[in-house]
């Protein structure tokens, strides 16, 4: 054998080598792959992820196709993980494509996670509310009609929305015209307060809410947040929330959802 063919053996050894060292992913783009996955996102902190389960927002990774043992979906800055991997291979993936995002783990992976990255991963606590609520529609229209009515509602058109995101004010839904639902308050020609959809699904929306600083405390966000619940029963759309705080999660149960749980969430510092 000459020099250049054990070289080249050599080389290919080496590159079998290297590649077997790191667990690869792949992306699953076909629905029936999509729906197969969908048993390990039964926990409720996986709401947001059937937004990719339905194949209308973001993506799904997994680290078999036909067999897998874990699976990632993405959309917006979250990352949904759950199934079953040993901690090198967990590292590997993580390291290599997913550490920009807020990581949303299975209780199993969250013990890895954080053993894994002790020094260098933030943990936050959110909080998960029940998605099946019953709403007071009389309840609702009192809580609108109880604001200020220096304050006014409008709903969300394209030209709102567009300003909305040029001025950055909080993530809605893309492509407002077919897939958005929203209200915003305006105050001098200022909008002051928003209640959209953000990530969005086939049969429903998550909501997004914000209200200026100055303006806290006024009623804004129960009425914004009244008002997108009615428009979602006419249309006979789902409204999911989830909660980042307990201002949050009181201002969903004065609206009529029932709070679950909390869950943590992780982030690379």
């Amino acid at each position: 054998m000459g020099i250049w063919s054990i070289l080249l053996s050599y080389s290919i050894i080496l590159l079998n080598y290297t590649f077997s060292e790191v667990k690869m992913i792949f992306e699953v783009t076909e629905q029936k792959n999509l729906k197969e996955i969908k048993i390990l996102f039964n926990d409720i902190r996986f709401y947001m992820g059937n937004s990719v389960l339905d194949g209308v927002m973001g993506k799904a990774f997994v680290d078999n196709v036909r067999n897998p043992n874990i699976a990632f979906l993405v959309v917006r800055n979250y990352c949904f993980i759950s199934g079953n991997i040993d901690d090198k291979d967990l590292k590997d993936i993580i390291d290599k494509n997913f550490k920009e995002y807020i990581l949303i783990p299975s209780d199993d992976i969250a013990s890895k996670i954080e053993k894994i990255y002790s020094r260098n991963i933030r943990k936050s606590q959110r909080y998960s509310i029940k998605k099946e609520a019953t709403f007071d529609k009389e309840n609702l229209y009192r809580m609108i009609n109880s604001l200020d009515k220096k304050f006014e509602i409008a709903k969300i058109d394209e030209t709102l929305a567009d300003n909305i995101k040029k001025m950055k004010f909080l993530n809605i839904t893309d492509n407002y015209k077919k897939y958005g639902i929203g209200f915003c308050c305006i105050y001098n020609d200022e909008i002051i307060g928003v209640a959209s959809s953000n990530i969005f699904y086939k049969d429903g929306i998550e909501v997004n809410i914000k209200v200026k600083e100055d303006y806290r405390r006024k009623g804004i966000a129960t009425a914004l947040a009244s008002r997108l619940i009615i428009e979602c029963l006419d249309q006979n759309k789902k409204i999911s929330w989830d909660a980042a705080n307990t201002n949050s999660v009181g201002l969903a149960q004065k609206l009529g959802f029932e709070y679950d749980s909390t869950y943590n969430t992780y982030k690379f510092i």
